[in-house]
């Protein structure tokens, strides 16, 4: 069972730059490890290019053809920015209604819309 916190603030001005910063937090958790994000970067970049050592030692693993994987590598990218792009929109959104918010529980509603 999940409990709620109640958080008091001095102001509103306070409980705005906590709940501000709690977006950012929680929107960060969704954040791929450094290594794995250069990882994929370097096969998008050899996918542009028509292939590198990691596409080739992996179509080579797979049993696949090059083109396979360059297929798939451009697919995921695809996928992955669109998925981002809305995470993105989400993360904006949320700061933009606490900005407005005149009460704590919309600041809260806010937040709890990217969770």
């Amino acid at each position: 069972m999940n409990r709620a916190t109640i958080r008091k603030f001095p102001d509103i001005e306070r409980a705005r730059e906590h709940y501000l910063a709690e977006v950012d937090r929680v929107a960060a958790q969704g954040d791929v490890e450094p290594t794995v994000r250069a990882r994929r970067e370097q096969k998008h970049q050899e996918a542009l290019a028509g292939g590198g050592p990691f596409l080739h030692a992996e179509a080579e693993a797979l049993g696949v053809t090059l083109q396979q994987i360059i297929d798939t590598v451009l697919h995921a990218r695809r996928e992955a920015e669109k998925t981002e792009a809305l995470a993105e929109a989400a993360r904006i959104k949320a700061k933009a209604v606490i900005r407005d918010a005149g009460t704590v529980r919309e600041m809260q509603r806010a937040l709890s819309g990217l969770r």
